[in-house]
């Protein structure tokens, strides 16, 4: 009976010398640093930083590693405001040197500027067949193709075709308000506008060949095909070049809005 009792004292007693003995907070924590570190080399940030971000919470006795995750998540996010600052500047610096080829137009209701390139402007353009790109302060793209000429077309998209590849615009009804028709001195007007993604990419493309010869076929009840115009192409290449310049800078005034403050609650 004695031993009986002995036995169980000394397998409590082991127990108990064992649980103290398990792994600490900090052990537990560092692991998770380990993990993060391991993350962060791997390029994965959001789970690193997630990971760091959670040690707090975890494991609140593991105060000088709660301290390392902290720091390492402060360096992190100082040096993506350096970039986002560069990248801010590189933008900024870009829009500057674009802003004169362009004209900005504002009417009565609508709520964004709109940037026109100078050489496709309505008083230079009415009278001739052509394709142009225009974009807002956001960066959002507007492609349109203008036909003018004897007869109707009625296009409701355009096929732009290089040496090597070619790229439909979207479909516009011929009942849709981005579709218009008019009459100039017995001559017909028409001009269809495209936004979105495909329209982007039918920009982008006239950007990427603005040197080489470019076709554009609009299509509709009959077909009308044209060779682009060297300042046509340059005015389209600028107009991409400026929408992305306002994309990126308005990306990175929110990244470094959003960073400083994720440093001020670590400093």
């Amino acid at each position: 009976m004695k031993q009986n009792l002995f036995s169980s004292a000394l397998i409590l007693i082991t127990l108990i010398f064992l649980a103290a003995c398990g792994t600490s907070q900090a052990d537990l924590a560092q692991q998770k640093i380990n993990k993060s570190n391991s993350l962060l080399a791997q390029g994965d940030t959001v789970a690193a930083l997630l990971t760091l971000d959670a040690i707090s919470k975890q494991f609140p006795d593991a105060k000088g590693e709660i301290n390392k995750a902290n720091a390492i998540s402060l360096k992190f996010y100082k040096a993506e405001l350096s970039r986002a600052k560069e990248i801010l500047s590189t933008a900024s610096e870009t829009i500057h040197r674009l802003l004169p080829e362009f004209k900005a137009e504002k009417g009565e209701f609508e709520k964004y500027i709109t940037y026109i390139p100078n050489r496709q402007v309505f008083d230079k353009s009415w009278s001739r067949s052509f394709i142009q790109a225009t974009l807002n302060e956001k960066g959002d793209l507007t492609l349109a193709s203008n036909y003018y000429g004897e007869q109707s077309i009625d296009h409701t998209f355009i096929t732009l075709s290089t040496e090597l590849t070619s790229v439909n615009s979207d479909t516009v009804a011929l009942d849709n308000f981005d579709c218009h028709h008019s009459e100039f001195g017995g001559s017909k007007w028409e001009k269809v506008s495209y936004r979105g993604k495909q329209a982007e990419l039918v920009i982008s493309t006239i950007a990427a060949n603005y040197e080489h010869k470019l076709k554009a076929t609009f299509k509709g009840k009959t077909s009308y095909i044209m060779w682009l115009e060297d300042y046509d192409k340059k005015s389209i290449k600028l107009a991409w070049e400026l929408a992305l310049s306002l994309k990126s800078k308005r990306k990175s005034e929110l990244s470094i809005a959003s960073l400083e403050q994720k440093i001020k609650a670590r400093s």
